[in-house]
């Protein structure tokens, strides 16, 4: 029996081998060092921000729910460094080492493969039901939406209550429906839409205000394209029109299931005045959130619709 006891021993535990079973699985590494408690706590820990970005999604647009977001993303990346850093130093100190029950290959190629697949598909999920993230490429809608703006949209908002006039939404492009295009809903089915000289009739009711209402905004215009404020049922947005060249648009009815959508840059926007109305089947969901804006941080954060 004492000539046994080497065989259950190691000479210590490979920092390098910690450090790479922690980037594998999170909590790994402390489990290949003997800390099975801690290990397993750091292990599930790393699969909370699935669940909490979901109930957070749930709850409704705010700032606050901007910043839970965010706030488990970066905690995941935070407790993923720590497990990776402390399961290394933890190695260094172990000279000696009596092998566990559990420090089987098996075991870890498990873990390694739940660690893997967990994420994939979890994220997966929330990108295709609750929340996806998008960068706005054109300035279609400026000026309250620039270009290079990195938004969030909603994907769960619309399985509650139907869109609503003024909403901005992404939609399935009608004629390459590889694409997503970013506009505003302007009109609702059974309403008539037209424009006389720039200005937007809905029901026969002209939706311009006046400039005073505007918001502050991180823009400026040039040349002959001016900004002017919309109101459309709650919601009150700025606009670009181009005064040299005043635009005008029959009217017409929208169709029923579909809604009819512009962009705020009414002179350089590809919308429904080019395809048609859209099939409100078509909207993949509300955009609620700049995480990441272009230009001014002032603009971070829940996008008003309001």
């Amino acid at each position: 029996m004492e000539e046994m006891m080497p065989d259950c021993k190691t000479s210590g535990r490979s920092p390098l081998i910690a450090c790479l079973l922690s980037m594998a699985a999170t909590g790994l590494g402390h489990i290949y060092c003997g800390r099975l408690v801690k290990g397993l706590i750091l292990f599930f820990a790393s699969f909370a921000f699935g669940p909490i970005i979901v109930a957070a999604a749930n709850s409704g647009a705010s700032n606050l729910m901007l910043a839970i977001v965010i706030g488990s993303l970066l905690f995941m990346l935070v407790l993923y460094v720590y497990a990776v850093v402390d399961s290394g130093l933890l190695a260094r100190k172990l000279r000696t080492y009596q092998l566990k029950d559990y420090n089987r290959w098996y075991l870890y190629l498990l873990l390694i493969v739940v660690a893997a697949s967990y994420p994939t598909n979890y994220a997966h999920s929330i990108r295709s039901h609750v929340l996806q993230a998008f960068k706005v490429p054109s300035v279609s809608m400026s000026p309250g939406i620039l270009p290079g703006d990195h938004i969030l949209l909603n994907k769960t908002i619309y399985k509650t209550q139907a869109p609503q006039p003024g909403e901005v939404v992404i939609f399935t492009y009608p004629d390459d429906r590889r694409l997503n295009y970013v506009k505003r809903i302007v009109a609702m089915p059974g309403d008539t839409v037209e424009i006389r000289d720039n200005v937007l009739l809905v029901n026969d009711r002209p939706l311009d205000v006046p400039i005073d209402q505007a918001f502050a905004l991180d823009f400026k215009t040039e040349g002959t394209r001016i900004i002017l404020m919309e109101e459309n049922a709650a919601a009150v947005y700025p606009i670009i029109v181009d005064s040299a060249t005043p635009q005008n648009m029959d009217k017409i009815t929208v169709p029923h299931g579909h809604c009819y959508l512009l962009g705020d840059n009414r002179s350089q926007s590809v919308d429904s005045r080019n395809f048609g109305p859209i099939q409100m089947t078509d909207i993949q969901g509300r955009l609620d959130y700049i995480y990441w804006p272009a230009k001014s941080w002032s603009r971070l954060g829940h996008y008003p619709h309001k």
